[in-house]
């Protein structure tokens, strides 16, 4: 035989393996493997990850992305943030990224329609990103770029996506709102004088590209947390406070806002706690107990030790939450306010419930709702309730009389002292007034960056 005719067919028979080999590598390439990771070129990556954001089975997504990107001018990009809002309208998209300026950028993108982005400051360009996408299709995509390369990953079992969402739910609770990271650094520095933060609000709309809307939430961060970190609920019992204090933190934490609720009820039953249990540490002079689990005290000034710790906590919140809710009754509401200082009365807003006398004894009457108890192990944990009984004689000995003419008076809170009159029952009219508060407090910030 001719060695040529046998090595012919040979050599087209490696030849033809060689393509299919090559072929298989270039598809392997292009699709999100779906077991050990491998290298892709970030444009097929980019690709994929399109595809399943269009998938109309797809109705919720978590994603921690360290390295997020700004659209830019990329077509594909683009598309991936608007299949990402599409996704937001039915079940919602959650976003984590990095301080990093470009991913801020991004992360500004995705605020401007509609997303909510939070940032880690534990984060690193080193981390692992992942993408957990839910709905009746379920798919976790893994992918960590080294060397300029992705090395995705896809897991489609329920089971990954639980381990991946508890991790991101983790990571989440300790992030930060975009919108509170962009207002915080128009504050930063000393001077926070209005022309001063005119300019920091036109620097940062240019640094980060900020869209009217995503422009809009930014300020109500900067406007709460410059002007109202501290806004205080005052009125006499059975006007509604607690009514008027969850619904502003409810309307609040709608524009992700992080807000802490307080009460100097919780400080005062704690003195009372100390008094009934003979505990002789001087906490609790003058309370005595009533039926129901409530109390009454001898006179307003044995309230004043709650207050102080009320303050106290007020105070801490100022280093660790953005707003600060603080409730309390007192008939010297003046007073009252001047246990927390000068430095958080400049800093705050109030709003003062008011109901006339026949509708708060009425509203008192109803009221009656015990502390509950419930043991675990060796800790006894009592939950107060807002809808706690007051006693009638101290609501007609301590409580007799209103003082908002006087507040409004004072000179060092012009401007700052708001009305709600709540003499009916629901809560659209509280609504209303709440939303024009908020206005108020807004519209200096939004006609400083017009």
């Amino acid at each position: 035989m001719n060695w040529n005719q046998f090595l012919a067919p040979v050599a087209s028979g490696v030849t033809v393996a060689l393509i299919l080999a090559g072929l298989r590598s270039l598809w392997r390439r292009t699709r999100l493997p779906t077991g050990l990771s491998q290298r892709m070129t970030r444009r097929n990556y980019l690709a994929e990850m399109l595809v399943i954001a269009k998938n109309d089975q797809v109705d919720r997504l978590d994603a921690l992305v360290p390295n997020l990107l700004p659209a830019d001018g990329s077509k594909v990009l683009a598309k991936i943030q608007e299949s990402w809002a599409r996704i937001n309208e039915r079940r919602g998209v959650r976003v984590i990224t990095r301080t990093e300026p470009v991913s801020l950028t991004a992360g500004a993108e995705l605020l401007g329609a509609g997303i909510e982005v939070r940032v880690s400051r534990a984060l690193t360009s080193d981390h692992l990103s992942y993408h957990v996408f839910s709905g009746a299709d379920q798919h976790t995509v893994l992918n960590r770029r080294t060397g300029g390369k992705d090395r995705p990953e896809r897991l489609d079992e329920i089971s990954a996506a639980k381990v991946f969402r508890s991790h991101f739910d983790e990571v989440w609770t300790k992030a930060e709102p975009l919108e509170s990271v962009l207002a915080a650094e128009v504050l930063a520095g000393s001077d926070d004088t209005w022309p001063h933060l005119a300019d920091r609000i036109r620097e940062l709309r240019t640094a980060y590209h900020l869209s009217p809307k995503a422009e809009d939430a930014v300020l109500r961060h900067l406007a709460f947390r410059h002007r109202a970190p501290v806004i205080f609920v005052t009125g006499l019992p059975g006007a509604g406070k607690s009514l008027v204090r969850r619904a502003l933190a409810a309307e609040l934490r709608r524009w992700r806002l992080q807000v802490d609720e307080l009460s100097d009820y919780v400080y005062a039953f704690e003195d009372f706690l100390h008094s009934l249990m003979l505990l002789d540490d001087g906490r609790g002079t003058g309370y005595s107990a009533q039926f129901g689990g409530a109390f009454q005290v001898e006179r307003e000034e044995n309230l004043r030790p709650a207050l102080h710790a009320l303050g106290h906590r007020v105070w801490q919140n100022r280093r660790s939450s953005p707003i600060t809710l603080v409730e309390f009754a007192r008939a010297d509401t003046i007073g009252a306010l001047q246990v927390f200082g000068d430095e958080v009365l400049a800093a705050s807003q109030i709003i003062h419930v008011r109901a006339t006398d026949g509708i708060r004894a009425d509203r008192l009457a109803r009221r009656g709702e015990p502390p509950r108890l419930s043991v675990a192990g060796q800790s006894i944990n009592l939950l107060v309730s807002d809808e706690h009984r007051l006693p009638s004689n101290a609501a007609h000995k301590l409580y007799s009389k209103d003082d908002f003419a006087l507040l409004k008076a004072q000179k060092n809170l012009a401007g700052r002292v708001h009305l709600v009159d709540n003499d009916t029952d629901g809560t659209s009219h509280v609504d209303e007034q709440l939303t024009s508060f908020i206005e108020t407090v807004v519209r200096p910030y939004r006609n400083l960056a017009a």
